[in-house]
């Protein structure tokens, strides 16, 4: 869920997420050896030539890998390094990319191809000197447990920075951002930078902390950056991170069966990992799948140390529904594929067509009672599944979409918007916005086309003119615009699929929800079951809720974090009820 979970992963919001471990260069690598810090420029086809740096030291009987590329503001990448008799692969899985290559003679250069979305294009890289070692001095007053506020803009959340010293003085470490989740992304490497700066690089999160230490030696100064995106943050030294209260978060003793499943998607070439939770009693039990927003979400669908699908799971099973909960693709015990930067909505469908299989192959389930509860984006999946298979007895929506993507994704910026101190700023935006979504929805452009057209519009902007960092901006953009994902979500209309599902549904949104506004989405979503001939559909909007179910002041995703309740009674009970008049009472 994050925002990420807002359902538009606008220009704006989108973050690659990835995983690596720390691998300083070792000096006293001989030249004749791969190890070392390779620098090349790699020429695109559009725009600037673009920066790259290996970094690659020996790991054991093989090698490993970090790459950068300083243009983007990237840093710490993870690679798999493989030496074949001399013919070198460095792929960084989780962007697709691969540079093939061989060693000079003189160990000096690197010479080969980077591979990447079906582009072969020709990179040499030079050995560059090893970098200064960090004064331990500097080590030492970082060293420490660090908590600060991120503020960007839509939301606050806090970041937590661990740094410790680990073998042969090696800064080591890991961030965390417990409001979105319990999740820690390693310290892959730190690099001294000018005036005592360091750069903290996050792998896992595609992003920096450039930091000082100062007078006080309790607070750290300093910049995160994610991609293009720099903010300005204060880390304050600190025994524990801080707690917070989510008093409907379940605790055990549970009156039911929680057991861990897993589960193949095998046309996707997924392994999909989970929890099943099996209501007291003899079955067979009526059955729910739950289906996450937009973005890699747990099981839980986590966000701000709130578990809103474990809640209304707990709820559904102690009222006689099991209920399966699943790790989105690359998340927790699910694998993310072998091309996971192509998946669109529309593969996501097939993960949950193999969670349906599984669940109709168990004995404890009743294959004619089993649903879909789809949240957000999950709320587009489930009526598209709905229609795929007869296997599935109902549907409910979550804050589910009517109307098409690009129009969500406009509607969202300006409600978003909307209370900025600068209106001025938040209408160029918006205006800004219009037309670069009116770009992404024209199915009639190729990425190549879309490209070019999205950079006329930005070369012309200030904010894009600056010579060090704009043409890495504008290639962020084009990058993200293109991507399969939005491309998808930006021409899909949920209507024609609403029109031809079958099942009984239940669609309920929040009259607060920025993101999926309350009105427009269940007029359209009612619209298009009545104009399909659906006999069971019912659609309610409840009060004062927000995007996550949460009783609210504004709807905003700054206050997502601060609420304490996790998913509104009002809510759990309209659905338990629905579900339970339907499928329960009456077998």
């Amino acid at each position: 869920m994050s925002t990420q979970h807002p359902i538009t992963r606008s220009w704006q919001t989108l973050a690659v997420l990835l995983c690596c471990a720390a691998c300083p260069v070792l000096a006293q690598q001989q030249a004749t050896t791969i190890a070392g810090v390779w620098r090349g420029e790699l020429t695109t086809p559009v725009g600037a030539p673009l920066e790259m740096v290996f970094w690659i030291e020996a790991d054991g009987d093989g090698w490993s890998g970090l790459c950068d590329t300083p243009a983007q503001g990237v840093f710490g990448l993870p690679m798999t390094v493989t030496d074949n008799d001399g013919a070198l692969s460095m792929a960084v899985t989780a962007t697709g990319g691969e540079y093939r290559a061989s060693l000079s003679e003189d160990g000096n250069k690197l010479e080969g191809q980077w591979l990447q979305r079906g582009a072969e294009l020709d990179l040499t890289c030079s050995r560059q000197p090893s970098p200064p070692a960090i004064p331990e001095a500097l080590r030492d007053a970082v060293a420490g447990t660090w908590e600060g506020p991120l503020d960007v803009g839509a939301i606050e959340m806090r970041l937590v920075l661990v740094v410790e010293t680990g073998a042969n003085g090696r800064i080591e470490g890991h961030m965390a951002s417990p409001d979105q989740s319990d999740k820690t992304m390693p310290i892959t490497r730190t690099d001294l930078l000018d005036e005592g700066r360091l750069r903290l690089c996050i792998g896992t999160a595609f992003a920096q902390f450039r930091v000082a230490a100062g007078d006080d030696p309790n607070t750290l100064e300093g910049q995160f950056q994610q991609g293009q995106r720099a903010f300005d943050i204060s880390l304050k030294r600190t025994d524990a991170p801080t707690k917070v209260n989510r008093p409907q978060e379940p605790k055990p003793p549970f009156p039911y069966e929680a057991r861990e499943v897993s589960y193949r998607n095998e046309p996707g070439g997924i392994t999909l990992a989970g929890t099943l939770t099996l209501p007291e009693g003899e079955g067979p039990f009526p059955a729910a799948l739950l289906i996450t927003g937009s973005g890699a979400q747990d099981r839980d669908e986590t966000i701000f140390q709130h578990k809103p699908f474990l809640v209304l799971a707990d709820h559904l099973s102690r009222r006689g529904i099991a209920v399966l909960r699943v790790d989105d693709r690359g998340v927790g015990g699910s694998t993310h594929g072998d091309n996971p930067e192509e998946a669109t909505t529309a593969d996501f469908a097939g993960d949950v067509l193999a969670g349906v299989a599984f669940l109709k192959a168990q004995t404890e389930i009743d294959p004619k009672r089993i649903g879909l509860i789809g949240h957000s984006e999950g709320g587009i999946i489930a009526p598209m599944v709905a229609v795929e298979s007869t296997d599935v007895a109902f549907l409910v929506l979550l804050a589910g979409t009517g109307i098409p993507g690009a129009d969500i994704v406009v509607m969202q910026t300006e409600l978003l918007g909307a209370d900025e101190d600068n209106e001025e700023e938040a209408a160029q935006n918006l205006a800004l916005q219009k037309r670069l979504v009116a770009l992404a929805r024209d199915a009639s452009l190729s990425n190549p086309e879309l490209g070019a057209a999205v950079r006329e519009i930005l070369v012309e902007l200030p904010e894009y003119s600056d010579e060090e960092n704009g043409e890495a901006a504008i290639q962020t953009v084009i990058q993200q615009l293109t991507t399969p994902w939005v491309r998808w979500f930006f021409h899909h209309d949920p209507a024609p699929v609403l029109e031809n599902v079958r099942c009984p549904v239940l669609a309920i949104n929040g009259t607060r929800d920025l993101q999926v506004p309350s009105k427009v989405n269940l007029d359209a979503i009612g619209q298009a079951l009545a104009n399909g001939g659906n006999g069971d559909y019912e659609v309610r909007a409840l009060p004062d809720l927000n995007h996550l179910f949460q009783h609210c002041e504004t709807g905003h995703p700054s206050e997502y974090g601060k609420i304490e309740e996790t998913f509104s009674p009002e809510a759990l009970e309209c659905v338990s009820n629905w579900i339970t008049k339907r499928f329960v009472d009456r077998r």
